[in-house]
């Protein structure tokens, strides 16, 4: 008789296949909680080879996320002289933010369901979303103002580092607000799990939100702040932005100015090509890496016959792109120096004082 098969678990115990855990029923990883997931007898075996790869990916990817942001915070905050710089340190500081509370979702896999990571992530849900919801439109709002300063037919300043930084504040603020249903969507109960006799503390949606109105609604909420409106907005700002710094374009706009030099011509044309390329590269990033996530959370929602959203298919794949979305921020850094010459500059001279 031939041995019963092995199967990969991300934690001992656990029934609970996904990383960071979807807004559903329930976030944490104990039994009660694995949301109808078919058994783990039915797992293929490409479902726990990629699990796995996910699990040992996940952290490694984060925390190098988390180090690069914090050394962009540093940089950008040295060298804050206009509007750009202010935005992409808005971005970092919310990317850092978005990590955290990610890493408090993600960490029960690691280390089990203690009481105080179950307590938290309720808030550390929310959080998310706060600051997923600021990060994207810190990107959408800083490529709308380039796009403006693009199309202006002088070259002259249209937004300073302090009027730049009050936009900054006001998009943490709209999205402190888009995301405030989620601040009581969820808590932390006490459970009796009658197949063990054993109370758990698990974190669970609240009777009033566990609605199938609340949650369609909130659903295409969501959607439309993530996915359609910025999606739309940034593929037409990266083709205006594509369009308006074109070498004749540039040229005919610097002209206007008295007394430019060629060689004072050539720099700041050269300047204007790399911010633009730096922000069409960062939204096309952001599209590329969401997009996977968003489609299979839309073919789910629309069609469970296509995907199954509680089998276990549908679990990896989620592991698959989120794993994919957090990779986009470890490419932050390299963007911004090959693209930002003071920040490049910066980045150097703060290097050759450690040093």
């Amino acid at each position: 008789m031939s041995p019963p098969p092995t199967y990969i678990d991300l934690h001992p115990d656990s029934d609970f296949p996904f990383l960071v855990p979807p807004l559903r029923e329930c976030l944490t990883t104990h039994a009660p909680c694995n949301m109808g997931l078919g058994p783990k007898n039915t797992t293929n075996y490409w479902n726990e080879i990629s699990d796995y790869f996910c699990f040992l990916a996940l952290p490694v990817i984060v925390t190098f996320a988390v180090l690069t942001e914090l050394m962009s915070i540093v940089v950008l905050a040295r060298q804050v002289r206009q509007s750009l710089d202010t935005y992409l340190l808005g971005l970092s500081l919310a990317t850092l933010l978005l990590l955290t509370c990610t890493t408090l979702l993600a960490l029960q896999h690691y280390v089990g369901p203690h009481h105080l990571l179950v307590y938290s992530q309720p808030y550390s849900a929310s959080c998310r979303d706060w600051f997923w919801y600021s990060a994207i439109w810190l990107l959408v709002m800083m490529s709308f103002e380039r796009v403006l300063t693009v199309s202006a037919s002088r070259a002259n300043i249209l937004c300073t580092s302090a009027q730049a930084a009050v936009v900054v504040v006001m998009v943490f603020a709209v999205g402190l607000v888009s995301s405030l249903p989620r601040f009581w969507e969820y808590q932390a109960m006490e459970i009796m799990d009658h197949a063990t006799n054993a109370s758990f503390v698990i974190a669970q949606k609240t009777i009033s939100t566990a609605t199938e109105e609340y949650n369609t609604m909130y659903f295409w909420y969501v959607k439309g702040v993530t996915l359609f409106v910025p999606y739309f907005m940034m593929i037409a700002m990266s083709v205006v932005m594509g369009c308006r710094t074109r070498r004749g374009v540039l040229t005919q706009r610097y002209m206007a100015i008295k007394h430019t030099s060629g060689l004072t011509l050539t720099r700041k044309i050269k300047e204007e090509v790399a911010l633009t390329q730096l922000l069409i590269l960062l939204m096309v990033l952001y599209m590329i890496c969401s997009a996977p996530s968003a489609a299979l959370d839309l073919v789910a929602h629309l069609a469970p016959s296509w995907m199954d959203p509680t089998s276990r298919t549908y679990a990896s794949f989620y592991n698959l792109f989120t794993v994919m979305f957090f990779f986009q921020f470890d490419l932050h850094l390299i963007i911004y120096f090959c693209f930002n010459k003071q920040y490049r500059l910066t980045l150097l001279a703060l290097f050759c004082c450690c040093c």
